[in-house]
C-alpha cells in the first residue's frame, strides 16, 4: 500500500507545512549558539538540516541544489546556488551558517564572503569548541569540553556517551565554531535569567528534547531552560491549563523559577531534575519506577473528566496528523466514529516514555507536555504505554503494539479506558480507541520520521487491524498465544535434549577423568588441567562471540552466519599457529613439567574445526532444533572418550586425552555437516561489525568467565605446584559437574527463548527459568557436599581434596545463580553489563587468591565462595533494576520448595549415616544413602510445588 499523494490545493497546502515544531526544535538546537534575532541569515548545509534551521531562524535564506526536495517552512526564501551572485551582496549578511562537509570548497568560500564586518560566521565541520552528539541530523545534545554529561538511562548509556564525547576529536565528530561579536541566543536568555533571579548563571549544556533545553548552573543550583526555537506562539500555557483543570497533577510538574521571551523565542526556567542523589545510593533511575509514575499520572488525569466526545470529534482528531493525506484522515475518522456517543474525555500526556519521567530522590517530575490535550478519550495514555515500552525493539513498533491490543484484551485486563474496562468494550470500540491512540502518537512525529515507507507501513497496519475478525474471537491473538506456547514447549523440550547431551558429554569426560585419576599421579592430572585451560581460552578468542551473536541477530542471519564462519576459521587458524609456537614457553611459565608443550599443542590444533562447529551449533540453537544440535556433540564425546580410555589403558598417559579430544572435535565437525547443510564462508562488512558489536562483549564476558573459572588453576599451579593443582582440579571438576550438566545446559537452551520475550514477560520468564534450573541442580550440589568424603574411593592420595569438594560445591551453587542472572541480562540486550560483572568477579577473585593461595587449596576454595557471594548479590540487584518484571522476592518465593527439599535431604542423609554408622566411603553406601537423600528432597518439592510441576509436564507434552 502506498499513501496517496495529495492533489488538491488544500491537500498540497497541508503537505507543504514545515516540520512539526517538536522535531524542528530538536534538529535546530544549534541555533542557540547563534545571535538571537539577526536581520539577515544565509544557511548552506544539507537539506535535512537546513529545513529545521529555516524554521528556527526567522529571516533565513537557504541555499540548495534542489528547492523542491523538501517541504520548506518558507519556500520563498529558498535559493538555488546559481542565484547566489545575483541575489545577495557580499559583506551584507549578519549570520552565515555553512557546513563544510555538505558544500564544496569553492561554495564554502563564496558563502563566507557574505558575512558582514560585524556579522557572525558559524562553521559546521571538524573544528570548533562545540560538539554535536551523536550526529548533526539526529542530535541528542550539544556539548563543550568541561560541561557535565547527564545520561539518564543507566551507567552503560552514560559511559557510552561519555566515551563518545571524550573521543570527539575523531574524524567522524561534528563540531561547530561560531565567530562574531553579537551575543548568542543562549547568552541573551542567561542575561534575562540573571535579571529575574538576581543571581549569576552560566551555560553548562544544551540538550535536545521537545524544546532545546539549556542546562544553566548558578547561584540557584542547576536550571533546565526550555527554549522554543521554531514557534513564537509557544509557551508553558499548556502546562498551566493542565494544572488548572487537574490540581492533583501539580505534584508531577517541574517547579518554574522564571520565564520570559527573547525576540520571538519564549523560554521558561525550571529546576533541573534529577538534582542530586543520596550518598552511596544507586545513581541511575529505576526503569520500572518510571513506568509506575506513568501509571500514577494516568490515574490522576483520568480521575478528572473534561467533557464528552461529541459528533465531529473524530474528524478533528484525525486532522491533527497533518502528514496523513485528507482521504486517509477521513478513513481513520470513520474508524473512530463509534466513540462519538458521549464517551468521557480527560487530559492526556501523550508521550509518557521513560525519558519524560524524571526521578528526583523521592519526587517524580514529568516533562514534555506539548502533546497533551484535554479532548482525549479518558485514560488513552494507558493504551500507549505498552507501545512505548516496545520503543527501540527492532521487531516491533509502538504503532503495531498498540494496534495489537485490539485483539489481545488480556494485555490490558481491568485497565479502564474511556470509563470502561478494556475487555468490556466491543471490538469496534477497541479498534476506535486504538486508532485514536496511534494518531495521538503520530501527531508528535515529524514528516522526516514518517516519510515514505514508514507512514505507509503504519497506515497499512491500521487497515489490517480494521479487517473484521472471523467469529470466535481474534485469530491473531490465538495464533500469537499458540506461537508463544509452541516456542515455550520447544524450549522446554530443548532443555531436556541439551541436558541429555550435557549428561552424555560430561559423563564421558568424567569417566575419562576418573580413569586418569585412578591410573596417573595428581601431577599428571595437573598437566591435563593446564592444557585444557589454554585450549578453552583460545577457543573463546577464536570466534570473538560472533557465533553466539547469531542467536540474537535481527537481520539476514544466513548471510551473517557466513561472515561468522569466516571470522572463526581465520582467527582459529591464527591462534592455533601462535600457540603451537609458544607452547614451550607457556608450559614452562605454568610449571607444567615434561610433556606440557605437547599437551597444549595437541589440544589447540583443532581450533579451526571447533570454530566451524560452533557456527552450525548456534544456528541450530537459534532455530530451536535441539535434537539435531546434540547429535554431533554427544557422538563425538562418546567416541573421543572411548579412544582416550583405550589409549590410557595401554600406557599412553596424558597424550591419550589429547588424542581423544582431536577425534572428538573432528568427528563433531563432520556430523554437524550431516545434520545441517554446511555453511559456506562469506564476508559482509556490516554483518561483521554487527556481529562483533554484540559478540565482542558477549565473548569478552565469556572469556572473562572462563578466566575467572580458571584463574585459581593458574595461581595454584604457580604458587603450590602441579601436585596441588592435580588435587584441586579433580575436586573442582567433580563439584562442578552438576553445574556444567544442568545449569550451563539449561541456560544455553533458555537464552534464545528469553531473547523472544518482551517487557515484563522477560523478567517473569527469567524467574521461571532460574527456579526450574536451581531446583534441578540443588539435590546434586547438596549431594556433593554431603558425600565429599567419598572422593577417597579413587585412592587415599586424593584425601586432601575432600574439604575442597564441599566448599567448591557451595561455590558452584552461587555461580549458578550468577550465570542465570547474566543470561537474563544478555537477553535484555545488556552484554556489556554481564561482561562488567565477570570482570568484577575476576578482579576480586584474582586479588583474593593472590593473597590467600599460599595457605593451601582449602583456603582457596573458601575465598572463591566469599567472592562469588558478593558478585551474585550485585547481579541480582542489577537484574531487579534493569530487567523488567524480575523481582528477587518472586525468585525466593518460588525457590521455597527447593530450599525445604535441601534441608530435608541433609537431615535424612546425616541421620542415616549417624544411625547406621556409614562413615567409611563405599560405593554401596553412596548409592543407598544417596537414593534416600534424593527421595527426601523430591517428596517435599512435589508436595509443595506439584501444581507447577504438573504445568511443566504438560508443557513438555506440548499441551496448552
Amino acid at each position: 500500500m502506498t499513501v496517496p499523494v495529495p492533489e488538491s490545493d488544500e491537500q498540497a497546502a497541508s503537505s507543504s507545512q514545515g516540520p512539526s515544531w517538536t522535531l524542528g526544535d530538536r534538529r535546530a538546537s544549534i541555533a542557540v549558539l547563534f545571535p538571537a534575532a539577526p536581520a539577515s541569515v544565509v544557511v548552506a548545509t544539507s537539506d535535512e538540516v537546513s529545513i529545521h534551521l529555516q524554521a528556527a531562524l526567522r529571516h533565513a535564506r537557504v541555499l540548495t541544489d534542489d528547492p523542491t526536495a523538501a517541504a520548506w517552512p518558507d519556500p520563498d526564501r529558498v535559493m538555488v546556488w546559481d542565484d547566489l551572485a545575483a541575489g545577495i551582496e557580499p559583506g551584507t549578511v549578519e549570520l552565515v551558517v555553512v557546513d563544510v562537509d555538505a558544500v564544496s570548497p569553492e561554495r564554502v568560500e563564496a558563502v563566507k564572503a557574505l558575512v558582514a564586518p560585524e556579522g557572525t560566521l558559524a562553521v559546521i565541520g571538524r573544528g570548533g569548541p562545540y560538539l554535536v552528539y551523536p550526529s548533526l541530523a539526529s542530535p541528542e545534545m550539544v556539548w563543550c569540553r568541561g560541561w557535565p554529561v547527564d545520561a539518564l538511562a543507566g551507567p552503560l548509556a552514560w559511559a557510552r556517551r561519555r566515551l563518545g564525547l571524550s573521543l570527539g576529536g575523531l574524524r567522524s565528530a561534528v563540531r561547530i565554531s561560531v565567530e562574531g561579536p553579537a551575543p548568542s541566543l543562549a547568552d541573551e536568555v542567561l542575561a534575562e535569567i540573571e535579571a529575574r533571579t538576581g543571581g549569576s548563571v552560566r551555560l553548562v549544556g544544551v540538550v535536545t528534547a521537545s524544546h532545546a533545553v539549556l542546562r544553566v548552573r548558578g547561584d540557584h543550583g542547576d536550571l533546565a531552560v526550555r527554549l522554543s526555537l521554531t514557534d513564537d506562539d509557544r509557551d508553558d500555557a499548556q502546562v498551566e491549563r493542565v494544572a488548572a483543570d487537574v490540581p492533583d497533577v501539580v505534584r508531577f510538574l517541574p517547579r518554574a523559577v522564571a520565564s520570559g521571551r527573547v525576540g520571538s523565542h519564549p523560554w521558561v526556567a525550571q529546576e533541573w531534575a534529577p538534582r542530586r542523589r543520596r550518598p552511596f545510593g544507586w545513581p541511575w533511575p529505576d526503569p520500572e519506577r518510571r513506568w509506575q509514575v506513568a501509571d500514577e499520572l494516568i490515574a490522576v488525569l483520568s480521575a478528572h473528566p473534561t467533557g464528552a466526545i461529541s459528533p465531529g470529534w473524530a474528524d478533528r482528531w484525525a486532522g491533527l496528523v497533518a502528514m496523513v493525506p485528507k482521504e486517509v484522515q477521513a478513513e481513520f475518522a470513520e474508524l473512530m466514529r463509534p466513540l462519538e456517543s458521549g464517551l468521557p474525555t480527560a487530559w492526556c500526556h501523550g508521550d509518557l516514555w521513560p525519558p519524560n519521567v524524571l526521578i528526583d530522590e523521592g519526587r517524580a517530575v514529568v516533562i514534555d507536555w506539548d502533546n497533551a490535550t484535554s479532548e482525549a478519550p479518558q485514560g488513552i495514555d494507558a493504551l500507549l504505554l505498552p507501545g512505548l515500552r516496545a520503543a527501540g525493539d527492532p521487531d516491533r513498533s509502538t504503532v503495531s503494539v498498540v494496534l495489537g491490543l485490539v485483539d489481545d484484551v488480556e494485555a490490558l485486563r481491568d485497565v479502564e479506558v474511556a470509563g470502561r474496562a478494556w475487555q468490556d468494550w466491543e471490538r469496534p470500540e477497541r479498534l476506535a480507541l486504538a486508532v485514536a491512540a496511534v494518531l495521538l502518537h503520530l501527531r508528535n512525529r515529524s514528516p522526516l520520521d514518517l516519510a515514505g515507507a514508514a507512514l505507509d507501513r503504519h497506515v497499512a497496519e491500521i487497515r489490517a487491524t480494521a479487517t473484521p475478525e472471523p467469529p470466535g474471537g481474534s485469530v491473531a491473538a490465538e495464533d500469537a498465544s499458540r506461537t508463544g506456547r509452541g516456542e515455550a514447549t520447544r524450549t522446554a523440550r530443548g532443555a531436556l535434549w541439551l541436558a541429555t547431551n550435557g549428561i552424555v558429554v560430561k559423563a564421558s569426560q568424567t569417566i575419562v577423568l576418573l580413569t586418569l585419576a585412578a591410573i596417573l599421579e595428581p601431577s599428571a592430572l595437573g598437566l591435563v588441567a593446564i592444557g585444557t585451560l589454554v585450549a578453552n581460552i583460545a577457543a573463546k578468542l577464536s570466534t570473538l562471540g560472533t557465533s553466539s551473536a547469531l542467536i540474537y541477530w535481527r537481520g539476514d542471519v544466513d548471510r551473517a552466519s557466513r561472515t561468522a564462519l569466516t571470522i572463526g576459521v581465520v582467527l582459529g587458524s591464527v591462534l592455533a599457529a601462535l600457540l603451537w609456537m609458544i607452547a614451550p614457553w607457556l608450559a614452562g611459565s605454568l610449571r607444567a613439567g615434561d610433556g606440557g608443550a605437547d599437551v597444549v599443542r595437541g589440544l589447540t590444533v583443532v581450533m579451526p574445526f571447533m570454530a566451524i562447529s560452533a557456527v552450525s551449533a548456534e544456528m541450530l540453537r537459534r532455530e530451536l532444533r535441539f535434537l539435531r544440535r546434540i547429535i554431533p556433540d554427544s557422538t563425538g564425546a562418546v567416541v573421543g572418550a572411548v579412544v582416550a580410555i583405550v589409549l590410557v589403558s595401554q600406557g599412553q598417559g596424558v597424550m591419550a586425552l589429547v588424542a581423544g579430544q582431536i577425534v572428538q572435535a573432528t568427528l563433531a565437525m563432520l556430523l554437524f555437516w550431516v545434520v545441517r547443510p554446511p555453511i559456506r564462508p562469506g564476508w559482509n562488512r556490516q554483518d561483521a561489525q554487527g556481529l562483533l558489536s554484540y559478540g565482542g562483549p558477549y565473548a569478552g564476558g565469556g572469556l572473562l568467565e572462563l578466566v575467572q573459572l580458571n584463574v585459581d588453576y593458574l595461581i595454584v599451579a604457580r604458587v603450590l605446584g602441579a601436585a596441588a593443582l592435580g588435587q584441586y582440579s579433580l575436586a573442582y571438576r567433580l563439584a562442578f559437574m552438576p553445574y556444567l550438566m544442568i545449569v550451563v545446559v539449561t541456560a544455553g537452551a533458555a537464552f534464545p527463548f528469553l531473547c523472544r520475550q518482551r517487557g515484563e514477560q522477560l523478567g517473569r520468564a527469567a524467574v521461571v527459568v532460574m527456579t526450574a534450573t536451581l531446583t534441578l541442580v540443588a539435590p546434586l550440589l547438596a549431594g556433593v557436599v554431603l558425600f565429599a568424603d567419598h572422593l577417597t574411593l579413587l585412592g587415599d592420595k586424593w584425601a586432601p581434596g575432600v574439604p575442597v569438594v564441599a566448599w567448591l560445591a557451595v561455590y558452584a551453587t552461587l555461580l549458578s545463580v550468577g550465570l542465570l542472572v547474566q543470561v537474563s541480562l544478555n537477553a535484555s540486550g545488556r552484554p556489556l553489563l554481564t561482561m562488567g560483572l565477570k570482570l568484577l568477579h575476576l578482579a576480586l577473585l584474582f586479588g583474593t587468591l593472590v593473597v590467600i593461595a599460599r595457605h593451601g587449596i582449602v583456603v582457596v576454595a573458601i575465598g572463591e565462595v566469599l567472592v562469588m557471594a558478593l558478585v551474585a548479590a550485585i547481579g541480582l540487584f542489577a537484574a531487579q533494576r534493569l530487567v523488567a518484571g524480575f523481582r528477587v522476592s518472586d525468585l525466593l518465593t518460588s525457590l521455597r520448595p527447593a530450599l525445604i527439599g535441601v534441608v530435608s535431604m541433609s537431615v535424612v542423609v546425616l541421620a542415616v549415616r549417624a544411625a547406621f554408622g556409614v562413615d567409611e566411603a563405599s560405593v554401596t553406601g553412596l548409592l543407598a544413602v544417596g537414593t534416600l537423600g534424593v527421595i527426601a528432597f523430591a517428596v517435599p518439592v512435589w508436595m509443595l510445588d506439584r501444581v507447577r510441576l504438573g504445568e511443566a509436564a504438560r508443557l513438555m507434552r506440548g499441551q496448552s
